[in-house]
């Protein structure tokens, strides 16, 4: 189901047909089609019944100028597709690394770092260093396990925001901390060559 769902989301991104001129301009890269639609009133936002904006097939096909345009006249850096996606998802999961940083440079974040401050764990993983101090200063335990018993620097390690890792060891995190199929942070660290040479630093072991 996850993979049939991954597909559809790719078709409303890669397709060539909107039910309006505005989407259909956009994910085409016609930056004079998108900007003669705007001169027409229509509404920078508007969405398709999946709820993707013209920002999320602009993002999602990498066209940069339009990406530009849109936010220039209001377009929401952060509106939500069915299913969670925000353009910025849009953009990673088709691998526009340039359409990326310009939509961070702008506010734009992924569903999940808007859902930091519901769980230390999201925090951690992803890198919201902001959130997790939040988490820590209304008592939450730096060591809380979830149900498969990954703890906040488990999370931490994944993400490889170092400062994270950093704060959750000063406060106490055990570095060598066991999930339920006995892997630590270090283990959990493998794709980040950095953070992993903090936790050996701090006594973390495979």
């Amino acid at each position: 189901m996850k993979q049939l769902l991954i597909t559809i989301a790719a078709l409303v991104l890669v397709g060539t047909a909107f039910a309006d001129p505005i989407h259909d301009t956009a994910v085409n890269g016609d930056l004079a089609g998108v900007q003669a639609e705007l001169d027409k009133g229509v509404d920078v936002n508007t969405k398709t019944i999946a709820g993707v904006t013209p920002l999320h097939v602009a993002a999602g096909r990498g066209h940069t100028e339009i990406v530009e345009l849109l936010i220039t006249e209001g377009a929401d850096v952060n509106a939500k597709r069915k299913g969670g996606d925000t353009p910025l998802e849009s953009a990673i999961k088709n691998s526009r690394t340039k359409t990326a940083n310009l939509l961070r440079k702008h506010g734009g974040k992924t569903r999940y770092w808007l859902k930091a401050g519901e769980s230390i764990y999201i925090a951690a993983n992803e890198g919201h260093i902001e959130a997790v101090k939040q988490h820590i200063a209304a008592g939450t335990d730096v060591n809380a396990k979830d149900r498969m018993e990954f703890t906040p620097l488990h999370f931490a390690a994944i993400g490889g925001n170092k400062e994270v890792n950093k704060l959750l060891l000063a406060k106490g995190a055990d570095v060598n901390a066991k999930d339920k199929r006995g892997g630590t942070p270090l283990d959990s660290a493998r794709f980040n060559p950095e953070t992993a040479d903090l936790l050996r630093k701090h006594g973390g072991k495979s």
